[in-house]
């Protein structure tokens, strides 16, 4: 922990939330109990530290492109802060802080199709490029002023937007690096894949009562899976895994099945050109701080993750198969619903793993993980990724 010797105000707050014995717990080897002290798990402060130094200077997903239809509003929460992702009726998607510029009023709560946005509290009314339209009475009764082209310092407050192949990302700080340098780490290890093929066919979402970093770290590893997940296990044996590995600010996984299974690249079409090894592959990315993809021969599978209280994630799946027809087509509808529910049912299996994790974080007794030199480097490594970011000037 170099940066914790430079004390700033954000490393006092570090050291006041974790301890000296916490921040020694974070440096101890493999070998040893380690890992980020209970208090990381339950602390309000130490979540947002979270989410001011993580969540809103990073690149993270927001929602599918398709989940936004012309003069589609989706409301969202990152970092703690309430956005809301918009798709005009010529088809451009932004998005933009979820206040009235008058007294900070909430515009939108739910998912919604509209011409303008008006604020219920006292009716000023955007247009879907952000820009003010009208503000009635303000001037004295009667008078409503109406912008032809909005109004500096009155319109919408933006929030940096980017769309990559269906996926889209905010950056609340507006500092991050570009989205293609961010994503770069898995895109270089995905290179035989044509994403630019996947459609998106929709979503679940989840509520877990556990801490967003146990959603993580149980994503990253596997070594539970042998006794978690059954079907899984079967399709790939613990024989064909690995630890999986850092590539910068991203985690990667992957292996070969000795074959294909139901959900698994069998019953849908593929990415074209892929080898018959790629066609058998598994490949999971975690992008910090909220993008988790999986990429098999017949799906793209996005885990969002949103954390909401220490105790509590929201979840998305969002699932993606290859090309018009895999998306469309009524002799592909078995495989689509297929997919899907293998996912729903390999989540499941996690989410009742999650929640008791996280009880058992409120035990004083434990002091730390002990973790696998074989399976969990990576999600050891995490704890030291998570302070680093959060000292990062």
């Amino acid at each position: 922990m170099d940066g914790i010797a430079a004390e700033t105000e954000i490393a006092r707050q570090v050291r006041a939330i974790l301890g000296e014995d916490g921040l020694v717990q974070i440096t101890r080897p493999i070998e040893e109990p380690g890992g980020l002290p209970n208090a990381a798990y339950w602390s309000a402060d130490w979540l947002a530290l979270e989410q001011a130094r993580l969540f809103r200077r990073n690149w993270v997903f927001a929602c599918a492109a398709a989940e936004l239809t012309p003069g589609g509003v989706k409301p969202i929460e990152v970092g703690g802060t309430p956005v809301i992702a918009v798709r005009d009726t010529e088809g451009t998607i932004r998005a933009f802080h979820n206040h009235c510029r008058h007294r900070g009023t909430m515009l939108v709560q739910e998912e919604c199709v509209a011409k303008t946005l008006t604020c219920p509290y006292h009716a000023w009314a955007y247009r879907l490029d952000g820009k003010l339209r009208s503000r009635p009475h303000f001037h004295g009764p009667g008078k409503v002023e109406r912008f032809d082209d909005g109004a500096p310092g009155l319109d919408l407050a933006p929030v940096r937007c980017e769309v990559w192949n269906g996926c889209v990302f905010v950056d609340i700080s507006g500092a991050a690096p570009a989205l293609d340098d961010w994503l770069a780490p898995m895109l270089r290890r995905t290179s035989a894949f044509d994403f630019a093929q996947i459609r998106w066919i929709g979503k679940r979402a989840y509520r877990i009562k556990a801490n967003w970093k146990l959603v993580l770290e149980n994503y990253m590893e596997g070594y539970h899976v042998f006794a978690a997940h059954p079907r899984l296990v079967e399709h790939a044996p613990m024989h064909v895994r690995w630890s999986g590995e850092w590539l910068e600010h991203v985690f990667y996984n992957d292996y070969v099945a000795p074959g294909l299974s139901e959900g698994r690249g069998d019953g849908l079409p593929h990415y074209p050109g892929l080898s018959d090894e790629d066609a058998r592959r598994g490949m999971w990315f975690a992008v910090m701080p909220n993008f988790l993809a999986e990429v098999y021969a017949d799906q793209f599978v996005v885990m969002s993750i949103h954390p909401t209280a220490p105790d509590e994630t929201e979840e998305e799946l969002h699932f993606f198969v290859v090309g018009d027809e895999a998306a469309e087509a009524e002799r592909y509808a078995k495989g689509r619903e297929d997919l899907i529910a293998m996912w729903h049912d390999l989540n499941l299996e996690d989410v009742q793993l999650l929640e008791r994790l996280q009880q058992g974080r409120r035990s004083i007794g434990f002091q730390g993980s002990v973790m696998s030199p074989a399976w969990e480097v990576p999600a050891h490594q995490l704890s030291a990724k998570i302070v680093e970011a959060i000292l990062a000037p």
